[in-house]
Parts: structure tokens; sequence; C-alpha cells
């Protein structure tokens, strides 16, 4: 494929930027929006710098950065980051390809890009589906900020031409000696169960086999955090499906998902950098099954440990002893959690149902990073 192909779903180019970033400026009130997110000063410094910015490197340095930076002080007790790999300028000199767990659709590139930046390494292009590209500005805020378009609805045959549209991106991306991020599957898991589509794998080998695998060097990103921020949505969702057979999302839904994952205390947050997954075959397989088996051990071995996550196994009944210290604040706030949880939820459920669920999604990394 041509560049030219690629004209609908790349990032802008520097050259656009300018029209563009003065046309944002003007069409929302952006103080009024973002100050209930990083505070009404920070809002206005960014607001103030926006109609300047010529470059997606300026609108990275002068407007990304100082929300992100406002977002995760205000919404973690901290970010950590480890590596396998302690040679960084061995893991990230070279062209790469990230996928991550899927915690929040902006904050997990965000943090990947942080360290990366923090370590003197560029930040990567981000794939976003258009599913959430519901209004026209959203999609310009996105492509402001090195992000590149998924498309996900059509036919099946227009979703194979996306797919092998994209999977050619995200090769020339790679060619030309950038990085990319990408989460390990569409959505968030809501189970507490972290998993790599198959079909994002498939994808990804569509254009040459293993040629295509080793080339694109993929290297997992392994997202903790101390407490979900959408749990409450997640738990009463788990309930009524076990109930009804299925779930139907209200109105405005989704949005108030991703306003939750930005907005709301997140904890102690911590980001494992793994080594690159090699090609793997098992006879009698399906080979995009193996590798997505491979990437998704590498994440849960690269899990951080919570106390909270301790506190709920055994809630559960597990005997699971770990050197981790469970302090009398730590028993505390695990208990807040759950009066909170139950709170959200309402009365459709019993306080023992809502409680159990909320047990099993917040036991479930350190359960599987124990069964690795």
């Amino acid at each position: 494929m041509s560049k030219l192909d690629f004209e609908n779903i790349r990032p802008f180019f520097d050259s656009e930027v300018g029209d563009i970033v003065k046309e944002l400026a003007v069409s929302l009130d952006w103080i009024k929006l973002m100050s209930p997110i990083i505070g009404h000063d920070n809002a206005v410094e960014i607001a103030d710098a926006m109609p300047h910015v010529e470059s997606i490197e300026e609108f990275q340095d002068e407007l990304t950065s100082p929300f992100l930076e406002a977002l995760i002080e205000g919404t973690t007790a901290g970010v950590t980051v480890s590596f396998e790999n302690e040679d960084l300028d061995d893991y990230f000199s070279q062209p790469i390809l990230h996928l991550t767990n899927h915690k929040d659709i902006v904050l997990d590139p965000s943090l990947v890009n942080i360290a990366r930046l923090g370590n003197g390494y560029s930040s990567t292009q981000v794939g976003i589906g258009d599913n959430l590209l519901t209004q026209k500005w959203v999609e310009h805020l996105v492509r402001l900020n090195k992000c590149f378009v998924v498309p996900r609805s059509g036919s099946t045959r227009d979703k194979l031409n996306s797919s092998l549209l994209v999977a050619s991106y995200i090769r020339h991306v790679v060619k030309e000696g950038g990085a990319v991020w990408l989460a390990q599957r569409e959505g968030r898991a809501k189970d507490g169960k972290d998993a790599t589509s198959p079909a994002l794998i498939r994808m990804l080998i569509s254009e040459g086999g293993r040629e295509s695998w080793e080339f694109l060097r993929v290297c997992p990103i392994s997202i903790s955090y101390e407490w979900d921020p959408c749990d409450g949505l997640k738990v009463r969702e788990l309930l009524v499906t076990e109930r009804d057979g299925g779930y139907s999302k209200s109105l405005g839904e989704d949005e108030l998902s991703m306003a939750l994952g930005l907005t709301e205390f997140k904890g102690r947050v911590h980001l494992h950098f793994c080594n690159p997954i090699p090609w793997s075959e098992k006879v009698g397989e399906r080979t995009e099954r193996v590798i997505a088996a491979k990437i998704d051990n590498a994440i849960s071995k690269g899990y951080k440990i919570f106390p909270n996550q301790m506190l709920s196994a055994q809630k559960l009944g597990f005997d699971i002893a770990l050197n981790v210290e469970i302090t009398t604040r730590d028993r505390q706030e695990f208990e807040e959690r759950l009066c909170k949880v139950v709170d959200f939820v309402g009365d459709e459920f019993t306080r023992e149902e809502i409680e159990k669920k909320w047990c099993e999604i917040t036991a479930q990394p350190l359960l599987i990073k124990l069964s690795v």
C-alpha cells in the first residue's frame, strides 16, 4: 500500500496542526471541560497555550504533557516503572510495537509514553478504535496526539480490508523507525482477566507470518492499578449478565466509563516493560492463539500485587501467603472501597453478591500471576 492509502487513518502532519488547533481552541469551552479533571489553574494555562501551537511536538509538550502530569498527580498515588531488560538503549532505540493490557484508552498509552520520554526516547504512535471517535473534535484531538484510527465498523469485507490497512500502516511506522502502542484487545476486561485477542495477532502477521512478527518486535507491557476506577460499573454489568443472560448498556454508559477511568482515583500504578515475544508455533494449534498466550503470560508475570488483591483473595477463601505487607490502613481502605461499590451498584443486588463479585474481579491479577 502507498502512503495515500493511509490518509484517513494517520495522525496529522505538522503542516496541518496550526489550523486544526485554532479551530479546536474556539470550538469548545476548554477551561470548563478540563477544570473538573485537572483543576482551574491548570486548565486556564493549557487553554491559553492552545491557539499558539504549530506542530505535533509543541502540542504534546505544551498541552498534552501538562494535562497528563496534572491528571496523574490528582488521580494516582504515584507511577513506578520496571524493565525486564535493563539495557534501555537496546530496548528503546530499536523500532518496537508495545502491547499492553487495557485499563484506559487515554492513560494506557500516555503512561507508556511518559516512561519513554522520561528515559530520553520518542513517544509512540497510538492505535485507537473509530468507535470512540463519536465527534469530530475528539478525532481531531487524538490525531493531534500521534494517534492513528483503527476502523471497526462496516461489513465483514470492510473489516477485513480495514485490518489489512491498519497492519500495513503499523509496518510502515515501524519501518520508518517509529514506535507503536496497541491495546491487547478491544475494550477493557470486565472480570479482571486480561487476555490478548487472537484476531489482533492475526492482523499483525497477515502480511508475512513469522517475518512480519519478528520485524515488528512486539514487546508487552503490564499495567497494574491499585484501584480500578470503573469497578462499580464492572460489578453491576457482570451481575446483571449472570442474572439476565446478557447486558444492554444504557445511553451514555460508555462516556461515563471513560470519564470515571480518567477522573477516579487509581492509587499506586505500575508499568512493567517485558522483553520481545518470539515467534511461536505448536502442532495442532493456531499460531495466533499460541502467540496470544505467550503475551498473556508475560503480562501476568509483570503484574504488581497490591494489598487489596491479597485481601480480596482471602475474603474469597483462598489461602495465599506472599511477602506483601498488609497494614491496618490497607484493611480500612479495603472495607471503605467495598462500601463505596455497594452504594454505587445499589439495592438491585444483595451486599454479599456485590462484595463477592468485586473481590473476584480485584483478586484476578494475583490469582492469574500465581498460576503462570
